[in-house]
């Protein structure tokens, strides 16, 4: 059983990562139900490329006025007892052997958890959401990695992003909470980043396994199947940033870099709008927004550099994972998980976050010289090659069966 707060037709990194393992366990033969939170006009149950999905109500859902986008609810860093009563049916019925929680939709299968009793638990962190209740363990204008969660840093931090109240909520009940996270038999990050920035507020003796990115098998292959989208420019060649569409991403720092390049080759930018994009009217920037997955994979293959300008604190960056698979070479923020996937100077440059002019001159660089372009981008398809399911879903089934096998012998 797969616990997500969003899932197909949602979109989210998360979604899609959990939609790529439910389908790789569904084809190596084993039983997938998911469980998520019910948005408006989504059905109960439904069967999506042959997994189970089962949407519950969770009491929160009603308090519409705190959430950004009610279309969207995030589960609350605290058990929700209509989602605990939702889960305690759901697995009563199915009766799965492991539940598999990847959002804050855990706080609500904590209560249900038992040491000996009923399913293993394992969570993935995809974020640093354990730690940092704005799940990133950065502070807007302020330079580098918060120092780590701390009450009084986190009530001044929080209320920026939620609001006063709903920030000084989830600050407090995150804490309160703290001891819910021994409630698990094994941990998954995405990265070493993530392991790193969460190993604070997990169990001093809890171990933590880290696994290469997890995309469809075929990316490669659908990069290169799907016809070249209308929207691009006339000719290849250009820079590409796909994402939000937001300061966090770095967008206003891509701006700036690109208006005092020397090359003034086209910018496409392909993501969604957020609340704070910044104006964009240069007739050299193309943005494009909401592109489906197949469209975004064949434009990566008609750039020339893939751009990962991020302020925040990555956890790894599938984007760029996304461009090293179409080859591309990458010049990304030396931020969180981005350095796992770009080896300065081998398959693309780290440059300082937040400094157009550090950008500028390394995509400058790059353009003044196609050979070294290609060699970085046959080394973004080699540093790829064991990401995928078929490599990662059997280690993930290893820690399954690794955390059914310690759950016997303790009981034992």
């Amino acid at each position: 059983m797969q616990l997500t707060d969003f899932y197909h037709p949602l979109i989210g990194g998360v979604a899609s990562y959990v939609s790529t393992l439910s389908k790789g366990l569904v084809n190596s033969g084993h039983t997938v139900v998911v469980v998520t939170i019910q948005p408006g006009g989504l059905p109960e149950e439904e069967t999506i490329d042959g997994v189970r999905v089962i949407r519950i109500r969770s009491w929160s859902q009603n308090l519409t006025r705190f959430y950004a986008d009610a279309s969207h609810p995030h589960h609350p860093p605290v058990p929700d007892p209509g989602a605990v009563a939702a889960l305690r049916q759901v697995i009563q019925q199915e009766r799965p052997a492991v539940v598999h929680s990847h959002t804050w939709l855990n706080y609500s299968f904590f209560p249900l958890y038992h040491a000996h009793k009923g399913p293993a638990h394992v969570i993935t962190m995809h974020d640093y959401g354990t730690a940092c209740p704005r799940t990133t363990l950065m502070r807007p204008g302020h330079p580098g990695q918060c120092a780590g969660p701390g009450i009084a840093r986190c009530l001044s931090c929080a209320p920026e992003q939620y609001g006063l109240l709903k920030g000084s909520m989830i600050t407090v009940t995150m804490r309160a909470g703290r001891g819910l996270l021994r409630r698990a038999d094994r941990y998954l990050a995405v990265s070493a980043a993530v392991a790193d920035g969460c190993r604070g507020s997990l169990p001093a003796d809890a171990e933590i396994t880290t696994h290469p990115p997890m995309v469809p098998d075929d990316l490669l292959q659908l990069a290169r199947e799907t016809p070249r989208p209308d929207f691009l420019p006339a000719e290849d060649g250009f820079l590409l940033f796909v994402g939000a569409l937001g300061l966090h991403k770095g967008i206003d720092v891509l701006l700036a870099a690109h208006r005092r390049m020397r090359h003034q080759v086209p910018l496409v930018l392909l993501g969604t709008k957020q609340p704070d994009t910044p104006r964009i009217d240069d007739p050299n920037v193309t943005v494009v927004h909401n592109v489906p997955h197949p469209q975004v994979m064949a434009s990566w293959m008609c750039a020339s550099i893939a751009v990962v300008p991020s302020v925040c604190n990555e956890a790894l960056g599938f984007v760029a994972v996304e461009a090293a698979i179409a080859g591309r070479p990458i010049v990304a923020s030396d931020v969180g998980g981005l350095h796992e996937v770009v080896e300065h100077g081998a398959n693309g440059l780290l440059v300082p976050p937040g400094d157009p002019a550090a950008l500028a001159t390394a995509l400058d660089d790059l353009l003044d010289d196609p050979e070294r372009r290609k060699l970085m981008g046959e080394a973004s398809t080699a540093r790829t090659r064991q990401v995928g399911v078929r490599n990662v879903v059997p280690g993930i089934v290893t820690v399954y069966e690794d955390a059914l096998r310690g759950r016997q012998q303790s009981f034992a």
